[in-house]
């Protein structure tokens, strides 16, 4: 018997149930168990044991240290106790520290405008200690981009970066080191987890103005326990005037067919409409969808053939312009949910790179690649994006990376945990865009409108959409019914 299901058994003989509610409750509790061993709470539960928080388990859910936590217009998600409740006290802190000094919680879709707000938003801290913060590096330096001229005086860099990460698993500020500031903006809220939330809220000066930005309509943290959805719910009620939620897009309206996709995915109410507006595109419209089946069409693997060609070219070029090479990164994303299979992210580097992704000194100038942990000692964060150069001067190969002080070129042997990213997960591509991005997602579970949304909003002008039809999930048999409160 695994530790999971031990965990669960005992759960359950503590609440004193009886055998026969214990064995139709134990599959989903010992979930719960396996989801908590692997850093993955919440766990989403599936439209089918919906019907197990209903009638007679009622009851006994009370009595189960679990939480059940209703979401906005999808299925409920369980916790443990225990994390509920730490969960919830973050997010009393956030709220009042937002509600005290003057901070302020901007949300909307892509497009509307919520950099534009911040930077009015700044404009009293002009003179004053302010940084700029995201949760990886290609976000961090958008958002100093996007905000101009007037980010010029302050710091933006990776949170980990702000919190002086440590190899260890903690960070060089907290309480007794705080960080010295008088605002902070976060961007990318949607991808900040509970712990590094935490982290910076010890780290923050007690009299801190504090600035979150995000799009709820993004995934959540890879491991699980987002805040911005709950915070948003929470301020909405407390303090609307510390909530600024814009809703108009004005790079993803209904004058595209993106737009109108991008705008539908946010309030998914019918799959079958969704899939509808897929099969009804023009041929030149500036979404297109490829009914998937056994691998990429010959026209998309042409084009990244070419993406890959280009690259190699630039990087192998004696008079290449640094800026200019990472430029290059941005005209062309290849994006899928998951990394095994010919068609998850692993496979599409594969072959499309026609490299060993373990042997990462034989890959060819013009190689893109992530840097996959932080590393203060380089001013490394997870998420960075790069290329392969021509051997350096020191006779290995280089890596072209951004920095601080703008792109510099590092010996690859000294870098840690590369991999090639041609091809990103969808959770790795948040804080990236690109002038178009191919989105390949082999078998989808029913519609999950979070994971095509975050994808298809990381190009700037076209997406090419491969995945079988979009059905909508099974009801669950019983009915929807109501779902307890924690």
């Amino acid at each position: 018997m695994s530790g999971s299901r031990r965990a669960a058994v005992r759960l359950l003989q503590l609440a004193g149930a009886d055998p026969q509610l214990a064995g139709a409750l134990l599959p989903l509790l010992e979930r719960l168990e396996l989801a908590v061993a692997e850093g993955r709470e919440p766990l989403p539960l599936q439209p089918h044991e919906l019907p197990l928080l209903q009638g007679p388990a009622a009851d006994l859910w009370q009595r189960l240290p679990v939480a059940i936590e209703p979401t906005a217009g999808g299925l409920p998600q369980l916790w443990t106790r225990a994390a509920f409740d730490r969960r919830e006290r973050l997010l009393l802190e956030l709220e009042q520290r937002l509600i005290g000094h003057g901070g302020c919680l901007v949300t909307g879709g892509a497009g509307t405008g919520k950099t534009t707000l911040v930077r009015e938003l700044l404009q009293p801290d002009q003179g004053r200690r302010v940084a700029l913060a995201a949760p990886t590096g290609k976000a961090a330096a958008r958002l100093r981009q996007a905000l101009g001229s007037a980010a010029e005086p302050w710091v933006c860099q990776t949170l980990h970066r702000l919190l002086e990460a440590r190899g260890s698993g903690d960070f060089g500020r907290d309480s007794h080191r705080p960080l010295a500031l008088d605002t902070l903006v976060v961007d990318e809220v949607s991808m900040v987890d509970g712990r590094l939330m935490e982290a910076l809220l010890q780290a923050l000066p007690g009299d801190a103005r504090l600035l979150l930005v995000g799009d709820a309509g993004q995934l959540p943290p890879v491991g699980g326990g987002g805040l911005l959805d709950a915070l948003e719910q929470r301020l909405e009620r407390s303090s609307p005037g510390h909530r600024r939620h814009l809703t108009v897009s004005h790079r993803f309206d209904d004058s595209t067919a993106l737009g109108r996709f991008v705008t539908a995915l946010r309030h998914p109410a019918d799959p079958g409409a969704l899939q509808q507006q897929l099969a009804s595109l023009p041929a030149d419209a500036n979404l297109r969808w490829h009914p998937l089946q056994r691998g990429l069409p010959p026209p998309l693997l042409r084009l990244l053939q070419d993406h890959v060609q280009t690259l190699r070219r630039a990087a192998a070029a004696a008079d290449a312009e640094p800026t200019a090479l990472l430029a290059l990164l941005d005209r062309v994303l290849l994006l899928a949910p998951q990394r095994r299979g010919p068609l998850g992210v692993n496979g599409l580097n594969s072959r499309l790179l026609g490299i060993d992704p373990q042997q990462p000194r034989r890959w060819p100038a013009g190689t893109p690649v992530l840097v996959t942990r932080n590393d203060p000692d380089l001013d490394l964060a997870n998420g960075d994006l790069g290329l392969v150069l021509r051997q350096g001067s020191n006779g290995g190969p280089e890596v072209l990376l951004p920095g601080p002080q703008g792109p510099r070129r590092l010996p690859l042997a000294l870098l840690p945990g590369l991999e090639p990213a041609l091809a990103l997960t969808v959770h790795k591509s948040q804080g990236s865009q690109a002038d178009r991005a191919v989105v390949v997602v082999p078998q989808p579970d029913g519609l999950d409108p979070r994971l095509l949304y975050t994808a298809l909003t990381r190009a700037r002008q076209q997406v090419d959409l491969l995945c079988p039809p979009l059905e909508p999930p099974a009801p669950p048999a019983g009915g929807p019914g109501e779902c307890p409160r924690p």
